[in-house]
Parts: structure tokens; sequence; C-alpha cells
């Protein structure tokens, strides 16, 4: 390393001096030169971790706005999936229906056939002869004894611990059978 006091110490000549002066203006300059570039140099660093902080904080947002959508949809995924599972669940209630309507109706129209076959025609069956409109469970029947039968029959078919069982056509049937024994205790 270069001593300047020393080498002013030494210096014999006013040129030699001046010479020196020279120098150490020069070596002043060049130290300030690469103060700014440094302080230049400082700033452009500044301003690129300002700017990586920004691009940071927009990943940042843009993550989180990517997650709640993602578990947005997932829970929307969610709620169509139990939609359709209770719609299926539906369609298989609504499928059991629909096969103890058609025993019902099968057990109706053999029971029809029969009576047609034997001849046997009362004037409520006259009345009501190709009148079955899914509901009547009670179609044919002219006496209390062959409604209370009729009644014990369906609660065999439709009761819900058989196989065809349903609980909403056995509301029906007992709301059909109190409506027509009150008819016939009116009588």
């Amino acid at each position: 390393m270069f001593d300047f006091d020393e080498a002013l110490v030494k210096a014999e000549s006013p040129d030699d001096i001046k010479k020196m002066k020279v120098w150490m203006f020069k070596e002043q300059v060049k130290i300030q030169s690469r103060q700014e570039e440094l302080q230049e140099f400082n700033r452009e660093l500044q301003d690129l971790k300002r700017s990586l902080e920004r691009a940071r904080t927009s990943i940042e947002i843009r993550e989180k706005t990517i997650k709640k959508r993602f578990e947005d949809n997932e829970v929307f995924i969610a709620k169509k999936q139990k939609i359709i599972e209770n719609a299926y669940h539906q369609l298989a209630l609504d499928r059991k229906a629909l096969e103890c309507e058609r025993l019902n109706f099968e057990h109706e129209k053999s029971k029809y056939r029969r009576q047609r076959m034997s001849g046997v025609k009362t004037s409520h069956q006259q009345h009501e002869l190709g009148a079955y409109d899914g509901t009547s469970f009670f179609r044919g029947v002219d006496s209390e004894l062959a409604l209370r039968k009729r009644y014990k029959e369906l609660l065999k078919i439709f009761h819900p611990d058989n196989k065809c069982g349903d609980t909403k056509t056995l509301l029906r049937i007992q709301t059909e059978y109190e409506s027509i024994r009150s008819q016939y205790y009116e009588s």
C-alpha cells in the first residue's frame, strides 16, 4: 500500500510535491467516481429489490386467488355430487314405487279378469269398468267384508317391511280405505 505522508516527506523538490498533489487529486476523483458508480449500482439494486418484492407479492396474491378458486370448485363439486347422489336415491325410490304400482296394477288386472270370466258384475263394477286411474286400490269392492279382505291383502303387499313396501302407497291405501269404510257406515 502506498503511504502518501511518507512519500510527501521524502519529496525533494517542489515538482515532486506538485506531482504528488496531482496524483492525489486524480486518486480522489477516481474514488469519487467509483463512489458515484457504487451509489448508482446501489440504487439499481434497490429498484430491482422493490420490483422483485412487487412481483413476489403479485405471485402470492395470484396463488391465494387460485387456491381459493380451487377450494370453491371443490365445494361446488361436492355439492353437485351430493345433488346427484340424492337424485339417484330418489330415482331408486321412484323405481321401487313404480314397480309396486305395476304389481298392484297386475293384481287388479288379474282380479278383473277373474271376475269377468266368472261373469259376476255388480252395478258398482259396471260403473267403474275400465276406470282404473292407478290410485283406486279398492276398485270392485262391493261389501264391507270384501273391503276388509282387500285392505288386508294390500297391507301384505305394500307394508314397508316387504320387498315392494312403500310408506306413501300405504298411506294412500289407508286414506282410501277410511273413506270407503265411512261410506259403508253411512249406509
